[in-house]
């Protein structure tokens, strides 16, 4: 089970759906429903943050790269 962080920066509308007001886009979400970013998605009468909190990537890098060192 996914826990989700609550999103700020929307608002519900009257037919029910949640619009995002992060990006130009302004995605309206039902529940479930994620916006074109795949990071924000309509769910418990709010939008919540699928990412939060999550790694957008891992890099296993030397402190030091040749020929450089200290």
């Amino acid at each position: 089970m996914t826990i989700n962080h609550p999103g700020r920066h929307w608002q519900s509308l009257e037919d029910g759906r949640l619009r995002c007001d992060i990006c130009p886009r302004q995605c309206k979400l039902r529940e479930g429903q994620r916006g074109l970013c795949f990071v924000r998605q309509g769910g418990s009468g709010q939008i919540e943050l699928t990412t939060y909190g999550r790694s957008s990537g891992f890099c296993i890098d030397p402190v030091e790269k040749k020929p450089l060192n200290h």
